[in-house]
C-alpha cells in the first residue's frame, strides 16, 4: 500500500480541509472554538499516530478538552437563555 493513502495518511488529508475551515472562520462564530478544538487534538493524535504521546502532548489536549468544555458551557447557556426568552 502507497504509504501516502493509507488511512492516517487520508485523514489528515481531510482533516487539513477542516483546519483551513476552522482557521478561516471568525472567532465569534459560535462553532469555532469546538471545530478549532477538536480539529487540533485530531491534528495532535494523527501526527503521533505510531508513536507514543508526550506528557506535554497529553497536557495540550487536556488544555483543549477543558476549553471544548467551556465552549459546550457557553453554548448550553445560550439555548437555555433562547429558551427562556420564547
Amino acid at each position: 500500500m502507497d504509504t501516502n493513502d493509507d488511512p492516517v495518511s487520508r485523514a489528515e488529508r481531510a482533516l487539513y480541509d477542516i483546519q483551513e475551515l476552522a482557521d478561516s472562520t471568525a472567532e465569534h462564530h459560535p462553532y469555532w472554538a469546538l471545530l478549532y478544538n477538536c480539529s487540533q487534538i485530531s491534528k495532535t493524535i494523527l501526527e503521533k499516530w505510531n508513536d507514543d504521546l508526550t506528557e506535554e502532548d497529553l497536557s495540550e489536549i487536556r488544555w483543549m478538552i477543558s476549553e471544548l468544555e467551556n465552549s459546550c458551557n457557553k453554548l448550553k447557556n445560550k439555548v437555555d437563555q433562547d429558551s427562556k426568552d420564547k
